[in-house]
Formats: structure tokens, C-alpha cells, sequence
């Protein structure tokens, strides 16, 4: 097939998938019935894209499953069995530790270790929110990232399939400690889609991850559409999966390897995606979280390092655990200290139209290196319909 051939430029079945997932998304801010009709539309729609692709016939089967799964089966399975309830008396056994080492600032400690965001007054959400940082209470990418590369560190082996089979168990443990959040989960799909790539010899897709990852957890939990933490989480994704190389190519050629640019890059892009998501859900956008994020990421290290392994040894080791939560309780007293000293203005956002949102993201996925014929020339129609969209969301 010629490049003039083409609807849009690499990963054509990939990108394709991508948008309609993306549109799933959407669905979640309309009726259920939308996602519904939008699952049952994929499952032909991915069937006759990815017929000549090895690896992506998994993705309509695993569409046509969490379209049964949210069609026939209760919202939630019942909580009573033995593994659920060991789960449970363990993530509580977790928090207590956490409320039993950092005392004045265990609110913090449960939602940056576990989150567990609940212990947080009406007063530090806001102080969290204003200055753009609340999302670090939601234990997410970053989290995961830091943690497996932790595990990578101390676990060193030469059989791929027995490294992919230790990071799978320790990801399943993560998310179980951590509620199976819908960011967790969303990370620890993602992470084994990589490393599964890896483990094959094949080159990662990361639009088609997305995808498997979208799938796998609606399938665990089919109605966290619903949820704020689902949409910005793959909203942010998104954003960061269609935009983050681009942003780092505006960046002058001796900086783009540097680590500051990956981030604001890959910040600016997730910001992108989010942004609707973040009017609908908060109204508000905290034009300093950017900035104060980039900060603050270099204490997550040691927060998720020291103050991880304080919570689990707690019980085993209690004078070791108070040791190691030393320099956790530092970083997050930190992070508590920046959001109370600073009196950051945010933008007020008006909450958009779903048809808006829509026409918002289709801008988005036409702006995309995936839908560009010539990527030496400007996105004029997705640059079009964005203007119209921005226009829309703030005059209707």
C-alpha cells in the first residue's frame, strides 16, 4: 500500500482501534447503553482490521467479553469468598500499618502508598487540588513504574518468560493492595503489554496496549467507566500516547534526551487529553501542577521505596520499618508543606457538552502523527476541529 493510499500514516488497525476506544471513553460521560452499542460495534469493527495482525485477534474477543461481562453480570461479584475477603483483611492490615507509622501525616501516607484517599479533610483535598497535586493520591503509572523498576533491580534473571512471569504476580499483588484501581490496573496492563513485546521479540505498539489495556480493565471492573479515576487515567494515556513524542520534538535537538524534557513533555501531553475530563469532573485546571509535579516526582522514589517497604514489614519487623519510613515520612511531609504554603489561582473551566467532548478528541486523534498522511504538513483539519470544539465548549 502507497503512503497516498493511506487514511492516516503508521499502524493503520491500531489507530483505528485506538479512536473508537477513545470514543468508548466518551461513552462513559452519556448513557451506559452508549458504551454498550460502542463495545458491540468494536468487536466486528476490530475483527476485520486486525485479521492479518499476529497478536491483535485478542483484542475483539476481549471486547466481546466485557460486553458480556457488562451485560449479564452484576456490577460487582460478591465480595465473600476466601481470596477476596484474605485481600481484604490484608489491605486493611496495610493501612493500619501506614496509620501506625506516619501519625500526623498517615491521611497522606495511605493515599500516596495505597490510595486510599479517604482519611484526607474537606480542607486538604482542596489544598491537594488547587495546587494540581490530588493526582498523586491516585496510585497510577508512576507508582507502578518506580516499583517494577525496583523489582527489576533486586530480581536480575536471563529467562524473559520467568521475568514476565515474576512482574505479572507482582503487579497482581500491587493492584490487590491497592483496590484493583482503575489506574493501577491500567499500569499493570500496560507494563505486561511491554514486557510481553519485549519477551517475543516484537516491537511494543503502544496504541494497541492502550487498547489491550482499556479492554482487560473493563473486564475486571466493567463499570469503572463511571468513575472520574478511569476516564482521567486513560484520558491522560491517550493524550500522552498520541502527543508525547511530538512534544518532545519541539524541544531543541540537545535537549530532547534529557529527562526534564521528557517530562514536560509527556506532562503537557497527558494534560491535553485530560482536559475536558478534568471540566466535566472538577471545573478547574491547576496551571501549576505542571511544574510542581516535574518537582516533586524525584521524591516518589523514595516515598514508594521506603514507605512501601515500612507498611509490608510493619508487622514482621516493626524497629526496621520505623527505620525505613524515616525518609518517606520526610518526602511526604514535603509534599503536605508545598500544597499548604502555596495559594496557586486556578482557571475555572466550564463543564462541556458530550458532543463537544467528542469533537474534542476526534480534533485530538486527527492531529496525531496515526492519522497523518504527510507528516511534514500541518494537521489542518484536526487543527480545524479543534478550534471549533474549544470555541464551543466555552461560548455554549
Amino acid at each position: 500500500m502507497t503512503e497516498s493510499s493511506r487514511w492516516f500514516h503508521a499502524r493503520p488497525a491500531a489507530g483505528a482501534a485506538f479512536g473508537a476506544l477513545l470514543a468508548a471513553i466518551l461513552g462513559s460521560l452519556a448513557p451506559d447503553w452508549i458504551l454498550l452499542l460502542l463495545c458491540a460495534l468494536l468487536v466486528p469493527v476490530t475483527a476485520f482490521l486486525f485479521r492479518k495482525r499476529s497478536a491483535l485477534f485478542l483484542l475483539p474477543l476481549l471486547m466481546l467479553l466485557v460486553l458480556i461481562r457488562i451485560t449479564l453480570l452484576p456490577e460487582k461479584l460478591s465480595g465473600d469468598g476466601a481470596i477476596a475477603q484474605f485481600l481484604f483483611r490484608l489491605r486493611a492490615s496495610l493501612l493500619g500499618n501506614a496509620d501506625a507509622l506516619f501519625s500526623d501525616e498517615a491521611a497522606a501516607a495511605r493515599g500516596l502508598l495505597l490510595g486510599d484517599a479517604g482519611m484526607l479533610t474537606a480542607s486538604e483535598h482542596a489544598q491537594y487540588a488547587n495546587v494540581g497535586l490530588l493526582h498523586l493520591f491516585a496510585v497510577s503509572g508512576l507508582h507502578v513504574t518506580v516499583l517494577v523498576g525496583m523489582l527489576s533491580g533486586l530480581i536480575r534473571t536471563q529467562n524473559r518468560a520467568l521475568g514476565l512471569g515474576l512482574l505479572t504476580l507482582f503487579l497482581l499483588f500491587f493492584c490487590a493492595v491497592t483496590g484493583f484501581s482503575a489506574s493501577v490496573l491500567r499500569a499493570a496492563f500496560v507494563l505486561i503489554g511491554f514486557r510481553v513485546s519485549r519477551t517475543f521479540d516484537r516491537r511494543p505498539d503502544a496504541p494497541s496496549i492502550f487498547c489491550h489495556a482499556f479492554a482487560l480493565t473493563l473486564l475486571v471492573e466493567p463499570f469503572a467507566f463511571r468513575k472520574a479515576g478511569f476516564q482521567l487515567s486513560f484520558a491522560a494515556m491517550g493524550g500522552m500516547v498520541l502527543f508525547a513524542r511530538a512534544f518532545r520534538k519541539a524541544f531543541p535537538k540537545r535537549m530532547r534526551s534529557l529527562r526534564i524534557a521528557s517530562a514536560l513533555s509527556g506532562a503537557s501531553a497527558a494534560t491535553v487529553g485530560m482536559l475536558p475530563v478534568l471540566a466535566v469532573h472538577f471545573g478547574a485546571l491547576a496551571w501549576a501542577s505542571i511544574p510542581l509535579s516535574i518537582l516533586l516526582i524525584p521524591t516518589m522514589p523514595v516515598i514508594l521505596l521506603c514507605g512501601f517497604f515500612a507498611v509490608l514489614l510493619y508487622g514482621i519487623a516493626p524497629h526496621l520499618s520505623e527505620i525505613l519510613s524515616y525518609p518517606a515520612y520526610g518526602a511526604i511531609k514535603l509534599i503536605s508543606l508545598t500544597a499548604q504554603s502555596l495559594d496557586v489561582p486556578v482557571l475555572r473551566l466550564p463543564a462541556p457538552q458530550p458532543w463537544v467532548i467528542a469533537l474534542y478528541f476526534l480534533a485530538l486523534l486527527l492531529c496525531s502523527p496515526l492519522f497523518l498522511k504527510n507528516r511534514k504538513r500541518p494537521p489542518w483539519l484536526g487543527l480545524g476541529l479543534l478550534t471549533v470544539s474549544v470555541l464551543l465548549w466555552f461560548l455554549l
